[in-house]
Formats: structure tokens, C-alpha cells, sequence
């Protein structure tokens, strides 16, 4: 059997593990257009500071692969694939296929905004925008993160511990909005400013100003701001563009079942390229499982994901920030406010007492215990 899986990254990488597994006869060539090997990329942020290199975060190096069977293609780009013929084209090859696994992942969302061809002005996705991102840091001073997101966040840390001045800009107005409520916000971002980090919040970036790189970013609601880099984080697209002239079911990303299988027979899709149930979760833990599931099932196991509860446990800038489950009142879940002050604490019950949702940020003592109880239902 012959497998080819587009994309190196933590989705990629998984489903050869499930393969290699339940095949050991199998064929697999993995392509990518990244130079390295296999590496977690969550901590790739930490190369900012400058106190991280890349090779701290490798999981598997490139002799692992070869090790493995595996037939690693590094540095190529996959252009095109002809579903009825079992082909996949790359800049520099052909490769067939009995199985194909589209672990593509995702690119930078940026928002539309005037000046973001300028010199220093970013996105940061890989380990070669990792490396350009610090690069480009050493020459400057000022530094405008756009995007209160948890990236946007830890990119804002990263960059001021290597010692730059650094603004993060938020359209809303308070931070992590999409785990925190106002109030875990408010205090995440006292926390921060004791740190020495700026806010602009209820702010849209409408221009970035220089002669060739970077000078100023300016504002909707009137006003700009000095900076000699800009880094976008603003979310993620799923990469789906090669499918897209393909008679294959795709909506933000490419739809999936419970198998990880796509509309196309012997093709499956995981990771950030993926859509489950309307849903691309474009993070690290879900992506690892629906690879799993794809490799079993391509392999000829049986296999089915059963979904994601959202979950963020982390530091943000050496905070405790917790958020998982049901984060919002409705019909049936009240919530109270447990601890606040220098840490805040807000559960989410349902209508039996049983907890289903939390926020914190700082330190309480019972979370794990609170943590332990949502996962459980």
C-alpha cells in the first residue's frame, strides 16, 4: 500500500506513526515545504525571546524518518493533485498514491489593512518566520503586535523579554475574549501592564506608514503609534487551495467525518486543513488526534474521533490562565465567581451542580480539582 501525507506538521507526523504501526509493509512518503524535521510548534513564540533555538523544540529529527521507512520529500511545495488518476505534483516530482492524508495546515489570516508589503511587517507560522521574526527584532526598538489572541499574547511576551518596547492593539475590548470573560480579561491585562506590555484596545489597524519598512501604525478611531516591526496575529485559513478546482467538499476548511475520510474516496484530511462538524480547531491537541485517527483508518484500523472540548491550560507571561468547556450562561448553566482579586475564578454549572465550564487566571488551589471534574463529563 502506498500512502503519501501532505504536511509535516503535528497532524501529518501522527497519522505515519498510526501507519507505520498497523502497515508495516506500507509505503509512506511525507512532503513538506519546511527544511526540518518534526518539532512543537506551540513553543516555536519561545524563538522570540531569543533565549529558545529550534533545535530545543525538534521531536523527531530528520534521520528519524529515514529511520522509519518514511520517504521525507523537505522543501517541496505540493501544486496540484489529480484525484482520479492517484496523483499528487509537487515544483519538483510526481508522487501515486493508494491512500492520501492532506495535512496541509493553515496560513496566517491578515486582515485588510494598507502598507503590510512594507519591510518588517510579519506573520508567524513557521520555524523560517520564527528566524526572520528575531532577525529583523535585534535592529528595532518598537514593536506593534496586532491580535489579543493567546499568540498575539505570547509573541508580545517573547518580544519584550528580548527587549523591545511592545504595544499589543485588540478590536475588542478586553483581551482573550474567546476564553475569558471581561472580567479574567481585564485582570490577564493588569498582569501584563506590571510587566511592562502596552494595550490598544477597541482598536482597528487601518495602515501601516513607512518609505520601505515599517514607521507607524495608524488607526480607524483616529491616531498612530511608532513601530519599526509589525506582527500580525489574527488568526488562521485553512490551506485548501490545492483542492479547491477538485470535485471535493470544502467549506472553511475540508470537510471531514468521524474517520478523518474527505467526500473524495482514499483521501482523508486532518489537522488545521480540516473541518469537523463545522468546526477548524487550529490547535495542537485536536490536530494530534484527528492524525491518529486518519493513520488507523487509512491503514485499515478502525478508528473515530469524538470531538474536542475546548481546553487552554497555559502561561501567559508566566500567568496561569486556565479556560475549558462551557463559558457562557444559557439555559440551564449559571456560574459563580469563586475567587477574585490577585486571581479570579468563575465555574460554569449545569442545573445538577455539576461544573462544565471555568476561567481562571492567577492561582487557585481547587482547579485541578474543578478541571478534573469538567473533563470528566
Amino acid at each position: 500500500m502506498k500512502y503519501v501525507i501532505v504536511g509535516s506538521g503535528v497532524a501529518g507526523v501522527s497519522a505515519a506513526k498510526e501507519i507505520i504501526r498497523a502497515d508495516e509493509s506500507g509505503e509512506i512518503t511525507l512532503i513538506t515545504d519546511e527544511e526540518y524535521g518534526f518539532y512543537y510548534r506551540p513553543r516555536l513564540i519561545q524563538y522570540l525571546s531569543g533565549n529558545l533555538k529550534i533545535d530545543d523544540i525538534v521531536i523527531n529529527e530528520i534521520d528519524w524518518f529515514h529511520k522509519n521507512g518514511i520517504d521525507l520529500q523537505l522543501g517541496e511545495k505540493v501544486e496540484s493533485i489529480d484525484f482520479a488518476s492517484k496523483d499528487v505534483y509537487s515544483g519538483q516530482d510526481r508522487y501515486d498514491y493508494d491512500k492520501l492524508l492532506l495535512a496541509s495546515g493553515a496560513k496566517p489570516f491578515v486582515p485588510p489593512v494598507e502598507g503590510t508589503d512594507l519591510d518588517r511587517v510579519f506573520t508567524l507560522r513557521d520555524a523560517d518566520d520564527a528566524r526572520e521574526i528575531y532577525s529583523s527584532a535585534l535592529e528595532c526598538e518598537k514593536v506593534v503586535v496586532i491580535g489579543g489572541g493567546l499568540l498575539g499574547l505570547e509573541s508580545a511576551y517573547n518580544l519584550q523579554r528580548a527587549g523591545l518596547d511592545v504595544t499589543v492593539v485588540e478590536t475588542t475590548d478586553y483581551i482573550l475574549n474567546r476564553q475569558l470573560d471581561e472580567k479574567g480579561g481585564k485582570l490577564l491585562e493588569e498582569k501584563l501592564k506590571n510587566i511592562g506590555i502596552n494595550f490598544k484596545l477597541s482598536s482597528i489597524a487601518t495602515e501601516i506608514k513607512g518609505e520601505n519598512s515599517v514607521e507607524s501604525v495608524v488607526f480607524k478611531e483616529g491616531g498612530q503609534i511608532p513601530a519599526d516591526l509589525v506582527l500580525f496575529s489574527t488568526g488562521i485559513r485553512p490551506n485548501t487551495e490545492i483542492c479547491e478546482d477538485q470535485d471535493m467538499e470544502i467549506n472553511r476548511g475540508i470537510i471531514v467525518n468521524e474517520k478523518m475520510e474527505t467526500s473524495v474516496e482514499n483521501v482523508f484530511a486532518a489537522g488545521d486543513a480540516a473541518e469537523y462538524n463545522g468546526r477548524v480547531f487550529g490547535i495542537w491537541g485536536p490536530s494530534m488526534e484527528m492524525g491518529k485517527v486518519a493513520g488507523k483508518n487509512m491503514a485499515g484500523a478502525e478508528a473515530k474521533f469524538g470531538g474536542y472540548v475546548p481546553s487552554h491550560k497555559l502561561k501567559v507571561a508566566e500567568v496561569n490562565v486556565t479556560s475549558l468547556g462551557i463559558l457562557e450562561e444559557k439555559e440551564n448553566i449559571e456560574s459563580e465567581i469563586i475567587k477574585h482579586g490577585e486571581s479570579y475564578c468563575r465555574v460554569f454549572r449545569s442545573d445538577d451542580d455539576k461544573p462544565v465550564g471555568a476561567i481562571v487566571v492567577g492561582e487557585y488551589e481547587k482547579e485541578d480539582e474543578i478541571v478534573k471534574e469538567i473533563k470528566a463529563e
